[in-house]
C-alpha cells in the first residue's frame, strides 16, 4: 500500500468522524418532532379497549375487547408514547384514548391513572 491510498483512507476515516461528531447533531433538531406536532399526533390517536393481551415486538399493542361493542380490537402505538408506560398496564385493564384528548387512561378495578402529554417551555 503506497502514501496515497493511506491518506485516502485517513481522509476518508476523517470525513466520517466530522460527520457523525458535527454536523448530524447539528442538524438532529431539523430532524425531530416538534411539541405542538406531537400533542396534534397525538390528539388523533384513538382507542378503548379491556386488555387481554400485551406485545411488544416492533411497536407497541394491545390486544383485547372492545368496552361497547364486545368485538376483538388491537390498538397499537407506533411512537413509543404508550409504552413508556407499559408496566403500569396489565391483562384485566381498561386503556381508554379518545380522539381530541392529550392524554390517555389506564383503568383499574380500584385506580384511574392518567398520562398526558404536555408541551414545556424552553
Amino acid at each position: 500500500m503506497n502514501n496515497y491510498n493511506v491518506n485516502k483512507e485517513m481522509i476518508g476515516s476523517a470525513l466520517v468522524f466530522v460527520t457523525f461528531v458535527f454536523i448530524l447533531p447539528t442538524l438532529s433538531p431539523y430532524f425531530t418532532e416538534d411539541c405542538k406536532t406531537r400533542i396534534k399526533r397525538i390528539k388523533k390517536e384513538k382507542c378503548k379497549i379491556k386488555v387481554e393481551k400485551i406485545e411488544h415486538t416492533g411497536t407497541f399493542k394491545l390486544i383485547g375487547t372492545d368496552p361497547e361493542t364486545f368485538q376483538h380490537c388491537e390498538c397499537s402505538d407506533g411512537n413509543r408514547w404508550w409504552s413508556f408506560y407499559k408496566k403500569e398496564i396489565e391483562p384485566g385493564d381498561y386503556f381508554v384514548k379518545n380522539n381530541g384528548e392529550p392524554y390517555f387512561k389506564i383503568i383499574k378495578k380500584d385506580t384511574i391513572i392518567i398520562h398526558e402529554e404536555k408541551c414545556y417551555s424552553k
